[in-house]
């Protein structure tokens, strides 16, 4: 008979960053919550909003940094019922053990076990979004009905944050931190194609519960929307402000601030 294993515990403090601005007339001096939206390689932390949290911090602006991916992931695998198949069973009763592999160096050096453990908890993730017919892993997210290359699909995401596998999470997780910090300005990193349609269900919520706060967008996918020259109108209704390129200057400016160095060194300490 198997022994379903533990839920996975979401780390406490897990905290990550993004990139973040407001609009300049309108944010005073003052808080930025970064947020790193799912879904990204867990294993490759985010070097912008590292930057971005060196450079917040080195001229004393507070920021609370938020790593919602790999939370995100931990939250999806600890609400998982024990599953019904075979392959299934089995991953859920080694989840934890597997989870702990990945985050040390030993699974690193035996080729097979590291592809075990991906596979099992790569198993274990696509049963969280299949009644949504969404597929999620560890480096990926796949919407059956959405695209994140079309906008319309990107601001459906936003209007309809209920229909997302992290919905849960961003309601119980990222909520009550924004409403603890009350920040003028959250910014959010997008990278990724794989990261856009959570990153915009996000984006509604924080709208929908909290219109006062401005949402600024960055990172490499966003600047090259930015680069097609109308990149920020499909989306002017519920983002504030979105930067192209290095966000440091932008930021440090939007929390009222003036830029005092041109280099940061990276903080990485909350990812």
């Amino acid at each position: 008979m198997d022994n379903p294993s533990p839920k996975p515990a979401v780390p406490a403090s897990a905290k990550g960053c993004l990139s973040v601005q407001g609009n300049r007339d309108q944010v005073a001096a003052k808080s930025i919550v970064l947020i790193h939206p799912p879904v990204a390689k867990p294993c490759e932390p985010p070097a912008g909003i590292a930057r971005l949290a060196g450079a917040l911090k080195s001229h004393g602006i507070g920021c609370t940094v938020i790593d919602a991916n790999i939370e995100g992931l931990y939250d999806l695998l600890s609400r998982l019922r024990p599953p019904a198949d075979t392959w299934s069973r089995r991953a859920y009763r080694h989840m934890d053990a597997h989870l702990a592999s990945l985050r040390s160096f030993d699974v690193y050096q035996s080729p097979d076990k590291y592809r075990r453990a991906v596979a099992d908890v790569n198993r274990l993730l696509s049963l969280a979004g299949r009644d949504l017919n969404i597929q999620v892993s560890l480096s990926n997210y796949e919407d059956d009905r959405l695209s994140p290359v079309r906008s319309a699909d990107l601001l459906h995401a936003a209007r309809h944050p209920e229909k997302n596998p992290y919905f849960h999470y961003f309601k119980a997780r990222i909520l009550p931190a924004v409403e603890a910090c009350r920040p003028h300005i959250v910014g959010l990193s997008i990278n990724f194609l794989s990261q856009a349609l959570c990153g915009f269900v996000l984006i509604g919520l924080l709208k929908r519960t909290y219109p006062e706060i401005a949402i600024t967008i960055g990172g490499g996918l966003v600047s090259s929307w930015l680069k097609r020259g109308d990149g920020h109108r499909p989306f002017s209704r519920w983002v504030d402000q979105m930067v192209s390129g290095a966000g440091e200057a932008a930021l440090i400016e939007a929390a009222g601030k003036r830029v005092e160095c041109t280099y940061h060194r990276p903080d990485y300490k909350d990812l």
